[in-house]
C-alpha cells in the first residue's frame, strides 16, 4: 500500500543522528500492516570505508523494521556521475529519485519523508485505514518541534513508548505552525510530509535533479504536485496526523541557516508553471545497477557471522602465519629489552 521513502548519510550530522534515525524507522515499521508496504533509505556519499548508516544502526532497528528495510548506496562517483559537480556532500533530490525509481508499484502510495519525523495517527483509526479512505492526490501535513532534551529520554526501539509521547505532546497542547500565504505550499518544512501516489511522483518526474545547492527542494516538489492535482489549496491531514520532528539542533533557526548556498528561489519555485521536472529521460539513476541492501530481521548468529568473515586458508598459510606471527613476538620482546637496557644506561 505506501512506501516510506527517506534519504541520508552517515556523515553524524546534527544531535544524535543514529538514535534520531533509528527512532523514526522505527516507527515508520510500526505503521506497516500491508504485506507489500515497505521503507527505503537511500544512503548518499557516505565515505567508502563507511557503511550506510542504516546498516550501521541495525541492531537498534526492530525486527519489523528490518524485515521492511531496503537500502540502496550512491558513492561520491556515481553521483557526481549523475549530476556533475556540486558544493555540497548530498543530493537530496538525486536519492528520492533512486528510491523513487525502485519503489514497489505494488504500493499505491508513497510518503517522501525524513529520518527524523514521526508520523503519529490521532484517534482510534489507524495509518493504514486512512490511507485506504483517501482520495488519491497529494496531500500536507504540519510538522510539530520535539527539542533533543524530550527525545533523547527515550528508548529508540521502544514503539509504543514513543506513541505514548505523542498522545502525550497532544494532550499537553500544542501550537501549530503558521500558514504560509501560498495556498500550494500552505507551510514551513513541507519536506518532512509530502504523500502523494506513487503513479504521481513517476508522472513528474522525480523531483529536480538540477537543483544542486541547497533548500527549495521541498517547495518545488510541493508546486508541480499542486499543478498536477489542478492547483487550488493543497490539502492537509492535521486533523488525522500529527507530524513531529526530532528537531537536532539547539540553537534557534535552521540548522542550515547561512552555511549553505542556496538554490534560486524564482527559477525553482515561483516560476514553474507545470508539474513536469527539467530531469533527463534516465533520472533517478535508471540504468544504473544499484544494488540492494537488506538486514536480517532475526538476531545475530555469532556462528553464522564468523563462518561467513572468516578468511579461508590453506593448511600450510596457517602454519605459516603462526611462524610469522611468533617471530614477531620474540621481535618485539628483544627490541623492548634493548629499550630499557639503552635508558637504564
Amino acid at each position: 500500500m505506501i512506501t516510506f521513502l527517506v534519504v541520508g548519510r552517515n556523515d553524524g550530522y546534527g544531535v544524535n543522528l543514529p538514535k534520531r534515525t533509528a527512532a523514526s524507522l522505527n516507527y515508520f515499521g510500526s505503521l506497516c500492516a500491508d504485506p507489500d508496504d515497505e521503507i527505503i533509505y537511500v544512503d548518499c556519499n557516505t565515505p567508502d570505508p563507511d557503511v550506510t548508516l542504516a546498516e550501521a544502526i541495525a541492531d537498534t532497528l526492530t525486527a519489523e523494521t528490518r524485515r521492511r528495510l531496503k537500502i540502496y548506496r550512491i558513492s561520491g562517483e556515481l553521483m557526481r556521475a549523475a549530476i556533475g559537480e556540486t558544493p555540497l556532500p548530498f543530493s537530496d533530490e538525486l536519492s528520492r529519485n533512486v528510491g523513487i525509481r525502485r519503489s514497489n508499484p505494488r504500493n499505491a502510495w508513497l510518503l517522501s519523508t525524513n529520518c527524523d519525523v514521526l508520523v503519529h495517527p490521532l484517534g482510534s483509526q489507524s495509518f493504514a485505514e486512512l490511507l485506504r479512505a483517501l482520495p488519491p492526490r497529494f496531500y500536507l501535513c504540519p510538522r510539530i518541534g520535539i527539542p533533543p532534551a524530550q527525545w533523547q529520554r527515550l528508548d529508540r526501539a521502544n514503539v509504543p513508548q514513543w506513541q505514548d509521547f505523542c498522545d502525550a505532546v497532544i494532550h499537553a497542547g500544542v501550537r501549530q505552525p503558521p500558514e504560509k500565504p501560498q495556498a500550494w505550499l500552505r507551510f514551513a518544512s513541507v519536506g518532512d510530509f509530502q504523500l502523494a501516489p506513487r503513479e504521481q511522483w513517476l508522472q513528474i518526474g522525480g523531483c529536480e535533479e538540477g537543483m544542486k545547492l541547497w533548500g527549495h527542494s521541498d517547495a518545488n516538489n510541493a508546486r508541480r504536485l499542486n499543478w498536477l492535482n489542478g492547483g487550488g489549496r493543497t490539502p492537509d491531514l492535521g486533523d488525522q496526523l500529527c507530524v513531529a520532528h526530532l528537531d537536532h539542533s539547539f540553537g534557534v533557526g535552521n540548522a542550515h541557516q547561512g552555511t549553505l548556498p542556496n538554490n534560486d528561489w524564482n527559477s525553482w519555485v515561483e516560476n514553474v508553471t507545470g508539474p513536469q521536472s527539467r530531469n533527463p529521460p534516465d533520472w533517478g539513476m535508471r540504468d544504473v545497477a544499484l544494488p540492494l541492501i537488506t538486514l536480517p530481521a532475526g538476531e545475530a548468529d555469532p556462528e553464522a557471522v564468523l563462518k561467513a568473515h572468516r578468511r579461508q586458508r590453506t593448511l600450510l598459510a596457517g602454519w605459516g602465519l603462526r611462524l610469522r606471527s611468533n617471530l614477531w613476538q620474540k621481535a618485539s620482546r628483544l627490541a623492548n629489552w634493548m629499550d630499557r637496557r639503552s635508558g637504564a644506561g
